[in-house]
């Protein structure tokens, strides 16, 4: 599970390299991807460390709770505004929320996965 941590960090701060990249036009938006990208690649990364990875996987399950959440709320706001000046803020926050969701449904099945194990060896 350490190794999907890593992997959508990464995922996520390419998300904000498109971002980045496919416009001239810079907003604040751009970045949120990124701001979570970080703290999930660094969970990651703390995880593969066996004593840590219970308590690196909880924080990496919320912060994907919180992109998920947040990337759904801005999409909606986004949509039901209709913000044709920002075309790329709409797809951009809805690949964040698809990204987070994705990820949180991971670490969900990790935990129920070893939650078995655990009551198999009892």
């Amino acid at each position: 599970m350490a190794r999907v941590g890593i992997v959508f960090g990464l995922l996520l701060c390419g998300l904000t390299f498109l971002g980045l990249i496919s416009t001239e036009q810079k907003s604040p938006h751009q970045f949120y991807p990124m701001m979570l990208g970080i703290p999930v690649l660094f969970c990651g990364v703390v995880a593969l460390n066996p004593h840590r990875r219970k308590h690196a996987m909880h924080v990496t399950a919320v912060l994907a709770l919180v992109g998920t959440a947040a990337g759904g709320v801005g999409s909606l706001r986004r949509l039901l505004e209709d913000q044709a000046a920002d075309r790329y803020g709409l797809p951009l926050i809805g690949s964040m929320s698809i990204l987070c969701l994705v990820l949180l449904l991971a670490c969900v099945a990790s935990f129920r996965a070893a939650r078995k194990r655990k009551e198999m060896a009892l």
